[in-house]
């Protein structure tokens, strides 16, 4: 099949920023690769980090599924409820936990389940909050043998704030003691900015999402490119308007281009007002409200032709100032089926 639009990921910049992460961290990493690795294609990240990392992360068990497919020794885990504990145990899939109901279900089950404790230590979002809840928690462990702890772990939500991410660390570190104390396990701790923390001894893996991908950190790169083409050029008269609702409006004569990438395709609308695009390595400013599978460009001072190569995207950074979006929002927007994907 054909596409316009071709999404490229560059695997020698991902390996290296996996190394990075490594050496800064000094722990392992355990990849984050939920919402399809963040727009970047679930598949084609896993299989270049196959054989690097022995330990992913993901949103639920659809997205465990398939990465097992693709790999099939390394830990993988649940982050959010698991639906179904049986297809789980099937695909040798690890869970999270952090309530009595869920443990219920295991039991029920009656097959082995390894599982993965969630400490809340602030952000107040999942997890065990309170150390009676924990130790009733390891008690009914402790006494149904076919739930395996296989580790523990907490989120930390704020990473720039050392003093707040400390005091995490320290709530953290004391059920950890606590765990250690019956059981051997993997410890591990999210986000990237971790990687920065030090005196961190009981900590096995760091969870790293984003930064491996190349964002909200000084030390990686983006590993994303994507390119669409010219597919009609044309003239528009002074005072003529371009695009949808009478957005906008020409002040003079001007040549423009059309290319088929729009919000369908992650090209939200608050991009319309500062966003530009590359065309044979010159600078061209979008024009008029983008629309669902297309936008234009006004290439007035551009030798360019249909079929041209246009550079829509290489950094969310860029796209994020110039539409009050977050680099996440961008990313996982542009996870989407209609773009050629590609690793060079």
């Amino acid at each position: 099949m054909k596409y316009y639009s071709t999404k490229t990921i560059n695997k020698k910049q991902l390996l290296f920023n996996y190394g990075m992460l490594k050496r800064t961290a000094n722990k392992n990493i355990c990849a984050v690769v939920k919402a399809n690795a963040y727009g970047h294609g679930l598949k084609t990240v896993c299989n270049i980090l196959k054989n690097c990392c022995d330990f992913f992360a993901v949103h639920n068990l659809m997205e465990a599924i398939q990465l097992r497919k693709i790999n099939k020794t390394a830990k993988i885990l649940v982050l959010g409820y698991c639906i179904d504990y049986s297809i789980a145990q099937k695909y040798n899939i690890s869970v999270s936990i952090d309530d009595f109901k869920q443990l219920e279900e295991i039991v029920l089950l009656n097959k082995e389940i390894k599982v993965h404790l969630k400490i809340n230590t602030g952000m107040n979002r999942f997890g065990i909050k309170k150390h009676n809840e924990f130790a009733k928690i390891l008690k009914y462990i402790i006494s149904h043998k076919n739930i395996i702890i296989e580790g523990i772990y907490t989120h930390c939500f704020d990473t720039k704030n050392e003093k707040i991410t400390q005091k995490q660390l320290q709530i953290f570190k004391n059920y950890v003691k606590i765990l250690k104390k019956q059981n051997k396990c993997i410890v591990h701790i999210g986000g990237s900015g971790m990687i920065h923390y030090k005196n961190l001894d009981y900590i096995d893996y760091v969870r790293v999402g984003i930064a491996l991908f190349g964002y909200c950190c000084d030390i990686t790169k983006p590993i994303m490119k994507i390119e669409s083409k010219i597919i009609k050029i044309f003239s528009v008269d002074k005072n003529e308007y371009i695009g949808y609702d009478c957005y906008y409006k020409t002040k003079n004569k001007i040549k423009v281009a059309i290319v088929p990438f729009g919000y369908a395709d992650g090209m939200v609308r608050q991009f319309q007002e500062n966003m530009k695009v590359f065309i044979n390595d010159k600078v061209a400013k979008i024009i008029g409200k983008i629309c669902m599978d297309v936008f234009m460009v006004d290439i007035s001072n551009i030798d360019a032709y249909v079929g041209d190569d246009v550079v829509v995207f290489k950094d969310a950074s860029y796209w994020a100032q110039n539409s009050g979006l977050s680099e996440y929002e961008i990313l996982t927007g542009l996870n989407n089926s209609r773009t050629n994907l590609i690793v060079e």
